[in-house]
């Protein structure tokens, strides 16, 4: 049977989204977490916890809406960054060459920490621009990452149907052909805010090959919604849906399995 592997992101940018996170681990819904190396509520030795369990633990390279490692700018969103890589052959290089030094700083903080790392994204999706995949896959290389995620979606029947969603799939697959393997992606189109309903929509259209689920749950605190009010996300639905009792069912019905966790889980109980 094909495999889904459910990602977690966004992991140590605010407690109440790692709670939700901790809640599908514990479930055995979530097999793979991506963290925010410079998230104000990132605890490393919860890290390395999740890593001797088995759990996959990924940096996710935030390089926008966070402040930066290198210097502490915060560039807000996407737009704004695929802004300042698109205006201008001198402020072009200059943002490309401070995205580089950014992404290996955000590496190194987790070597210092000694996070093994199984994957490597970025935040919103953003290292699909030209100007950030080079440094993330040149990092990937260095250090041996074993996987970079790729946000391509194994339908275009699944994406999001906006000039940006487009746009997304357009640049995930050029990155697709610099990384060799990869696993297409479910739950981009409606990150956030996806649902029992809209998961079984996508797992109908997903094909009959491994794929990842990218998801994002948490307790929808006042707080985190405070903070994060402009994402529109509903964290609680999406942490629902995945603790639902109907989940796996809905996986078996489409023919998946969900992935097993790493060897780690057998050295860690024994």
């Amino acid at each position: 049977m094909p495999t889904v592997l459910v990602n977690a992101d966004d992991f140590g940018l605010h407690r109440d989204i790692d709670r939700g996170i901790l809640d599908c681990v514990e479930a055995g819904v979530v097999q793979s977490v991506s963290f925010s190396p410079q998230g104000e509520s990132l605890d490393w030795n919860a890290l390395r916890n999740l890593h001797d369990r088995g759990v996959r633990v990924g940096l996710h390279v935030t390089l926008v809406g966070e402040p930066w490692l290198t210097d502490g700018r915060i560039i807000p969103g996407w737009k704004d960054l695929a802004k300042r890589l698109l205006v201008g052959a001198e402020a072009r290089q200059r943002i490309r060459s401070d995205i580089d030094r950014e992404v290996r700083a955000q590496v190194q903080r987790c070597l210092d920490e000694q996070i093994p790392l199984a994957h490597i994204d970025s935040h919103q999706h953003v290292h699909a621009f030209p100007g950030v995949w080079q440094p993330v896959v040149a990092v990937a290389k260095d250090h041996m990452i074993p996987r970079v995620r790729v946000p391509i979606c194994p339908s275009w029947m699944v994406i999001k149907r906006t000039a940006g969603g487009v746009a997304l799939q357009v640049l995930a697959s050029k990155l697709a052909k610099r990384v060799g393997s990869f696993l297409p992606i479910l739950g981009i189109a409606h990150a956030g805010r996806n649902t029992h309903e809209i998961y079984d929509t996508e797992f109908a259209r997903a094909g009959s090959h491994d794929v990842e689920l990218c998801v994002h749950p948490g307790h929808a605190t006042p707080p985190l919604l405070k903070k994060y009010a402009d994402w529109d996300f509903d964290w609680r639905s999406e942490r629902d849906a995945l603790l639902d009792p109907k989940f796996p069912e809905l996986l078996a019905r489409y023919g998946f399995t969900l992935a097993r966790l790493l060897p780690q889980i057998a050295a860690s109980a024994a």
